[in-house]
């Protein structure tokens, strides 16, 4: 193909990664690339170079460059200029790998460094004056939407599993029509390699696949072979999870927060494991860990049929996990939807001390009266106000008495 002429080429950070290790020296290549070649915005820009590490090291600080070892074992290190970094490769060969690791030799061929890559359309490079170096046809395959393996596909698994989990997230961004049949059947017969990852790179691959717009055939594959059994067990359904993508794509630009990854990943593991086993066996943030159990709390209240039952659940369990339940019961066209969408959460109108002041002696009692105070709020629709539930309370104090 023709010279690509990226925009990013010719920003001063890449210029001057160009100027310290020689334009004869480094190409691009991944994502950026790929992305590039497809008029896609770019974030992290990647490179590799023909030089060994130390070499790429001393010539980066020479130039001014912080250099961070990344992973000199495997040949990268980080070029660190203000707030601009890239991660810079040397060329290597694989020669022994375990399906998670590998022992590398450093090379200055180009070709043999692209065949040790995972898929056709991830070993395209870009020379700094636009030069593309395709050995595979990779640009011909992503304007196809073909998603291959270089070379053999088994042997590009056993060299790391975590290819099979990436084949589909790449299916589900760029695949169309059929996925390719070698792929699939080489993931599906390799799948059980998959215990051999750690967690957190199979929850981030989940987390990629399900954040695209629509990941329902790529699921059904993953269903398929019998990779979604493999990672979260022999309850597979996919009907919640299809259910409540469906709606978000209904709603398209009118729903507010746009895709909800981590919701979607909730009603994709459901069958096989509640909230709490979620978090804690993909080893999530205590963060999302709450987000999960509120997701299901409000998910246990449904179907919501009423304003009054879905007011009741935004507000104990937030306005997250009560859309969650709205949209995977369907309710896309209704009052239903907008009232999720628009209705003010109200905070409970008295305090602690408000009960003192009634004569409450400070203490576990106050709590106590709070929480039947603010039951009895949320039974009649947020509608008591303040000087009404101050009156329930008074008629409760230890003063009436």
């Amino acid at each position: 193909m023709a010279r690509h002429q990226a925009s990013w080429l010719h920003t001063p950070f890449v210029e001057a990664i160009v100027a310290a290790l020689g334009a004869d020296s480094i190409k691009f290549v991944g994502g950026a690339v790929r992305d590039s070649l497809l008029d896609a915005a770019v974030t992290d820009i990647d490179a590799a170079t023909s030089h060994q590490p130390t070499e790429t090291t001393k010539l980066l600080k020479a130039a001014g460059f912080k250099v961070i070892p990344t992973g000199l074992k495997h040949g990268t290190v980080t070029a660190v200029l203000g707030q601009d970094m890239m991660e810079i490769t040397t060329l290597r060969l694989d020669v022994k790998t375990d399906g998670r690791h590998a022992n590398v030799t450093f090379t200055k061929d180009w070709l043999l460094d692209a065949k040790r890559r995972d898929f056709t359309f991830n070993a395209i490079y870009l020379a700094p004056d636009g030069t593309v170096f395709d050995p595979f046809s990779g640009f011909e395959d992503l304007k196809a939407g073909k998603v291959r393996f270089i070379g053999n596909a088994e042997d590009r698994i056993e060299e790391d599993a975590l290819r099979i989990l990436r084949f589909f997230r790449f299916y589900a961004r760029f695949g169309r029509g059929d996925a390719d049949a070698a792929a699939l059947a080489a993931c599906g017969e390799k799948r059980c390699l998959i215990k051999n990852l750690s967690i957190e790179r199979v929850r981030e691959e989940l987390l990629k696949i399900v954040t695209v717009s629509d990941p329902r055939e790529t699921l059904a594959l993953l269903e398929k072979t019998g990779i979604l059994a493999e990672i979260i067990g022999p309850s597979v359904s996919l009907a919640l999870c299809n259910a409540y993508i469906a709606s978000e794509i209904q709603l398209g630009d009118r729903l507010p927060s746009g895709v909800n990854p981590l919701v979607r990943l909730y009603f994709l593991l459901r069958p096989s494991m509640r909230a709490a086993r979620m978090a804690s066996h993909f080893k999530m943030s205590n963060a999302e860990g709450a987000r999960l159990r509120r997701i299901a709390r409000a998910f246990e209240d449904s179907p919501i049929k009423s304003p009054v039952q879905l007011r009741r659940v935004m507000y104990n369990f937030g306005r997250e996990a009560a859309m969650a339940a709205v949209l995977v019961a369907g309710c896309t066209e209704e009052a239903l939807f907008e009232l999720a969408v628009d209705w003010d959460i109200p905070t409970f109108p008295l305090l602690g001390r408000d009960l003192i002041g009634l004569g409450y002696p400070a203490g576990p009692e106050i709590g106590k009266q709070i929480k039947r105070l603010e039951k009895t709020w949320c039974a009649s629709d947020f509608k008591i106000n303040r000087s009404a539930l101050l009156e329930l309370a008074r008629r409760n104090s230890p003063s009436a008495g």
